[in-house]
């Protein structure tokens, strides 16, 4: 199943922030509790506009190939296309796009394998709380530089 758009609010607290809803992101994962835990929590915690999730690589490159999202959030291990297929076929196509795997899997070999494959960064699906805010401040300095700090409470 493929959720073109997604239009849940942006967290009450975001709602006035200068880049609230600037930074599209589609999320990618097989795992129906994992995808709900990662949209609630980013609605509640983030100032992401979700424009869209798929379940598999193969439909999630389908809809990124059609959305052409600032972001894309993928899960490492998925029927069809797993995260690292997706992440090569979205680079290619996609050089501008930002990629981020996440994965239950904590194996420091991840970090440096999804890098290799095309991806700006591995997060472990367990430390997306503390890491995904840096991270973003980082790969979306422009978006990001009129924020206020983001202070998050490690809840996923």
């Amino acid at each position: 199943m493929v959720n073109a758009v997604m239009s849940a609010p942006i967290a009450k607290s975001h709602q006035s922030s200068d880049w609230a809803g600037r930074i599209s992101v589609v999320l990618v994962d097989d795992s129906a509790v994992a995808m709900t835990s990662m949209v609630r929590w980013l609605h509640n915690h983030l100032p992401l506009h979700i424009t869209g999730q798929a379940e598999d690589g193969l439909n999630g490159f389908e809809l990124v190939s059609r959305l052409q999202p600032d972001l894309v959030i993928s899960d490492l291990q998925m029927p069809g296309l797993d995260g690292f297929e997706l992440v090569e076929r979205l680079r290619r196509n996609f050089p501008r796009m930002r990629l981020i795997i996440v994965s239950f899997d904590e194996s420091p070999t991840l970090r440096s394998s999804s890098l290799r494959h095309g991806a700006d960064a591995f997060i472990p699906k367990s430390r997306l709380p503390e890491e995904l805010p840096g991270l973003l401040t980082r790969l979306f300095p422009q978006v990001t530089e009129v924020a206020p700090s983001l202070t998050l409470e490690p809840q996923l």
